[in-house]
């Protein structure tokens, strides 16, 4: 399960910290087909991003449904289809105290106490710059809590799962129609186990467990659960 015993004030200055120091990483769009647009730190500006642009980790990219796109920098190689929203910052890779520690920076965001005190908090840091839910400068009638999700689901593919963990619980908690998404529950759960943090992803696994109606979902879990405790129990005899 993932670690609350850290007080808030010290988690936030972990978190800064960790973010501040890849801040400047510089990415390449190697290929681009089709419209994309991109959204430099905390401008409101939308720009039209085109194949050989420099990225920043504080840059946002939105790829239109008939795109495709390619990025390389910083040891890293990301592509995707279209109808996505990214944010640069979360093309990286984390260690699992990394991990852990800003999983526990969202949920004590997405905790009552916080979201009644700072119900405008905006995600800034590791993500960039936050893009509102009711407003945009794009195109009125897309689903950004979609092409967010679709974001997630192409860190998943294309190997981040630390980002695609984290970027999924902030979605969870930003937009009321993704907070049961059985989809990106997966996605932590499942990140979580492909990076041997098998105590952490059986937990995950059990949230989805008391709130999924699919009995056929729940007994592949639960066999899934009962595969992670037996290798759980194989890491600790070898510790």
């Amino acid at each position: 399960m993932i670690r609350k015993t850290l007080s808030p004030l010290i988690l936030i200055l972990l978190f800064l910290s960790s973010a501040l120091s890849k801040e400047n990483s510089v990415y390449k769009v190697k290929k681009l087909n089709g419209t994309a647009q991109v959204r430099h730190g905390t401008s409101e500006v939308w720009k039209t991003l085109l194949t050989g642009d420099t990225l920043r980790p504080d840059d946002t990219i939105f790829l239109d449904k008939n795109a495709y796109i390619e990025i390389v920098g910083n040891e890293a190689f990301f592509k995707s289809n279209g109808s996505i929203v990214v944010n640069i910052s979360d093309l990286r890779r984390l260690t699992k105290e990394e991990l852990l520690l800003q999983l526990a920076f969202e949920e004590m965001k997405s905790s009552p106490e916080v979201k009644r005190s700072k119900p405008s908090t905006r995600s800034t840091g590791i993500y960039g710059a936050d893009v509102e839910k009711e407003k945009t400068k794009l195109k009125s009638g897309w689903d950004l809590a979609k092409f967010w999700a679709n974001g997630v689901r192409a860190l998943f593919e294309n190997g981040f799962y630390e980002t695609a963990a984290i970027r999924a619980k902030n979605l969870m908690s930003r937009f009321d129609e993704l907070k049961d998404d059985i989809e990106l529950k997966m996605i932590i759960a499942t990140s979580l186990e492909k990076l041997e943090l098998y105590g952490e992803a059986i937990s995950e696994f059990n949230k989805i467990i008391l709130t999924s109606k699919d009995a056929n979902l729940n007994f592949k879990i639960e066999r899934k659960i009962q595969e992670l405790k037996s290798k759980l129990a194989s890491l600790r005899e070898k510790r």
